[in-house]
């Protein structure tokens, strides 16, 4: 999916329908992000329109030289992480106890995507977000720190207890 140029420089000049269009186009790739962050489609609808409102908003600091997409997941990934912080407070989690390894093989082709964020959204939400941060948008546990107000470790802590959760339940 491209956004074209015209566009972007239309939204920028406040044309209503070129803002509607937008809307229309970045539907999808933006509430596929949302849904990852979200507990439910409902939440992930109310994080799209705050993560629309704030492109929308912030067009004209946007570089046209750029690649739109990424600009745009960057926003939305920071309005989401924002937006859990005013709904949650981050406990710093002791190890209680650690596990082996509870090694085991996995197809992933038998696994259905939609299957997956069903099993990601049922972990706690400090988890879920660093889960989707490191595995599925990249981010390493540094920018993960510093972008959810915890230290590495508790990166580090976070995304292995994601995986023997879902280690578990797969």
């Amino acid at each position: 999916m491209e956004v074209k140029k015209e566009l972007i420089s239309k939204c920028c000049k406040n044309n209503r329908r070129a803002h509607n269009e937008l809307y229309k186009q970045l539907f999808s790739y933006v509430m596929s992000i949302c849904l990852r962050y979200t507990k439910n489609y409902d939440d992930a609808g109310i994080a799209l329109n705050e993560v629309m409102f704030k492109v929308i908003t912030n067009l004209e600091k946007y570089d046209l030289e750029k690649p739109f997409l990424p600009w745009v997941k960057t926003i939305t990934i920071n309005q989401l992480i924002d937006l859990n912080r005013k709904h949650t407070k981050y406990e710093e989690v002791a190890y209680a106890e650690e596990h082996e390894s509870l090694g085991f093989s996995l197809n992933l082709s038998d696994i259905e995507y939609k299957d997956i964020l069903k099993l990601v959204a049922e972990l706690p939400e400090a988890t879920a977000q660093v889960f989707n941060l490191y595995i599925i948008d990249g981010y390493n546990h540094k920018e993960i720190g510093t972008m959810l107000n915890l230290s590495q470790g508790t990166s580090k802590w976070h995304l292995h207890k994601a995986r023997e959760i879902l280690k578990v339940k797969l």
